[in-house]
């Protein structure tokens, strides 16, 4: 890409030295300066596109950096098969963006031009060249020759020293400078590229921090949900604590008393009776205080009662008193009552009563004794 700069200090240094050498080298001196004469007129790079298609290049850049791009392209020749000049009117439109997406440059040029721009920010600078055909299709073929150079190879040193006058050591020595002032932007630019790559790492490391952490936080939240939803239930002992709310029955609210309200209503086949709420009662006795008076009130019998009520069933619909009929009928009673009963079994049957009435020797023998125990 940069092969006219060099070959052009080549011709120089042999120039140069043509004055100190001997025949034998001075042929081979010619040889070798007639060869660079050949190579001077050769394009570093050329592509081929079509009319309506667009070229993009990217160069890495410093920061207050000149960039220089020169370019020349030609129209294919259907009749020979080669390439001929563009005609007129044929230009190419060069776009330059910068590394944050900011267009830089902006214009159409014509088929052979040099254009010249500074860099204001480090990093990846897109040129794009299209031609500025109105064809619908694909167009001609073009052949376009680019050379791009950057910081201190676009200087002419030449027209340089011709407006300012310099020698040979002056020139070279401002050579030198630009190549200085190269190296330190190359060595800044290399600075912000590792703090670039550094800040890009760590914003990856606490990306993948802040998702496991994420992570880890909603398995707990889903984890605390499933348990509320499953294993979770109401406390009955708080249910019974606010039944018992009053501070004269803070006696009540012990879970001494609610374990023993519990154990004696389970095991009773009748549910809360009166016999069940007394002996629940009597555990509390006290021969030194007349606070028993007020734990056999009717109001604390009717907190009880609200209690075993949220937890047990509602008791069955009273059986007819016709309770004695016929088999079939005694079946369809009993059906209709335990449908009213949701189908729990556990309900219990208001008075004892029984729907099928058994004839059996043991039957009876019990019905006899039940009897004439209660005359």
């Amino acid at each position: 890409m940069y092969i006219h700069t060099y070959v052009q200090r080549l011709l120089q240094y042999a120039c140069r030295k043509l004055t100190r050498i001997s025949p034998a080298m001075e042929r081979t001196l010619m040889f070798l300066v007639l060869l660079l004469g050949t190579l001077h007129h050769i394009c570093g790079l050329y592509f081929t596109m079509r009319e309506t298609v667009q070229k993009c290049f990217i160069q890495t850049t410093p920061d207050e950096t000149d960039v220089l791009v020169h370019y020349a392209f030609e129209v294919e020749d259907s009749s020979s098969g080669g390439f001929m000049p563009a005609p007129p009117g044929l230009g190419i439109h060069v776009e330059v963006r910068d590394s944050t997406n900011k267009v830089v440059l902006s214009r159409v040029y014509k088929s052979e031009a040099r254009l010249k721009f500074t860099t204001h920010w480090p990093g990846d600078h897109r040129i794009c060249l299209q031609s500025n055909s109105s064809a619908w299709f694909e167009g001609a073929l073009l052949r376009v020759h680019l050379d791009i150079e950057t910081g201190e190879r676009t200087v002419d040193y030449d027209n340089v020293r011709r407006v300012y006058n310099l020698d040979y050591m002056q020139l070279r020595i401002l050579q030198l400078m630009n190549q200085a002032k190269d190296i330190s932007r190359n060595q800044n630019y290399q600075r912000f590229e590792e703090k670039l790559y550094r800040r890009t790492c760590d914003s990856i490391y606490f990306n993948i921090v802040s998702f496991s952490v994420a992570q880890v936080v909603i398995l707990l939240l889903l984890w605390a949900i499933q348990y509320h939803l499953l294993f979770r239930k109401p406390s009955l002992y708080l249910a019974y604590c606010q039944v018992f709310c009053e501070s004269e029955l803070s006696r009540l609210r012990t879970p001494e008393a609610f374990r023993a309200l519990i154990s004696i209503v389970g095991t009773s086949v009748q549910g809360l009776t009166s016999e069940a709420f007394t002996q629940w009662i009597r555990q509390f006795e006290d021969p030194y205080s007349t606070y028993e008076q007020l734990l056999m009130s009717d109001e604390v019998k009717a907190k009880v009662e609200e209690f075993v009520g949220k937890f047990l069933c509602k008791p069955a619909p009273q059986v007819p008193e016709n309770f004695q009929g016929s088999l079939y009928a005694s079946n369809v009673q009993l059906a209709k009552l335990l449908s009213s009963a949701q189908q729990n079994c556990s309900v219990h049957l208001k008075d004892d009563h029984t729907l099928l009435v058994c004839e059996c020797v043991d039957c009876k023998a019990e019905k006899s004794n039940t009897a004439d125990t209660q005359s």
